[in-house]
């Protein structure tokens, strides 16, 4: 079984996927208790100023927990649909940056809880792709909307229908995460990453997500794009952030976003 621990430490919020056991797989009470502890993350913004999500063991996430699924009255729909994309959605509404770190498999309900967050670090040797030919089950999670738009459509086919794993490097190459090191450098680099973002423009951070998130479920033309970046950079003049900032770099110092 799967535990959902959530926990602090200064202005990084960290939510563990504890169940090294059953390799991190996740149930509906899981998904409902991913989904408080997202809830409680965002009350506490902006004292929090990034989230860290990772699984405990040698893997982030096998996926959904089917030990105990009765296949004649499991309600697939309403599990995706009223389960997991509440909590999908609450982790990209995050107004802060929020960053999977993935060893090992990030597979069916993993990947999809990994790819809501707006970086992933992955270990060079994770895994990723779609165990579901297996189970004679779809992919799901938001998965196909990911690999199609990062490795097109033979390549999705390929990942669909032989159940071949992309390694967290090639992943990476892919552009399906956003980084993969050394597996036992992982968590030292994820610590050090963090601790750069939450001593940046946290407001300014706060639109880039906004805005990047925008672009991408919209796909507007250049020149709305181009539109709308003078608007949204013209807001963040007018920020405290913006004005150390540049009264930072023209003074020669190191800024001070706190």
């Amino acid at each position: 079984m799967t535990e959902i621990r959530l926990s602090n430490r200064g202005n990084i919020a960290e939510i563990v996927l504890d169940g090294p056991d059953s390799r991190n797989a996740l149930d509906a009470d899981n998904l409902r208790d991913l989904a408080a502890a997202v809830a409680k993350v965002a009350e506490a913004v902006p004292n929090v100023r990034a989230l860290l999500i990772r699984g405990e063991g040698k893997v982030f996430s096998s996926g959904r927990d089917i030990s105990a699924v009765d296949v004649e009255t499991d309600d697939a729909h309403a599990f995706l649909a009223e389960v997991f994309t509440p909590v999908f959605q609450a982790i990209r509404a995050l107004p802060i940056p929020v960053i999977s770190q993935v060893q090992g498999a990030a597979l069916g309900l993993g990947f999809g809880v990994a790819a809501a967050a707006d970086i992933i670090f992955a270990a060079d040797n994770a895994k990723f792709g779609s165990p579901f030919a297996a189970i004679g089950a779809m992919l799901d999670s938001g998965a196909h909307h990911v690999f199609l738009d990062r490795v097109g459509y033979h390549r999705t086919m390929d990942l669909l229908i032989t159940g071949d794993f992309m390694t967290g490097a090639e992943a990476a190459a892919a552009g399906i995460v956003s980084r993969a090191v050394p597996a036992e450098e992982l968590s030292d680099f994820v610590e050090s990453k963090l601790a750069k973002i939450v001593t940046g423009p946290a407001e300014a951070f706060a639109m880039e997500k906004g805005f990047v998130q925008k672009l991408a479920d919209d796909r507007p033309t250049l020149a709305q794009v181009l539109a709308e970046e003078a608007n949204l950079q013209e807001t963040a003049r007018q920020t405290p952030d913006y004005a150390e900032g540049f009264t930072a770099f023209q003074e020669r110092r190191a800024p001070n976003f706190g």
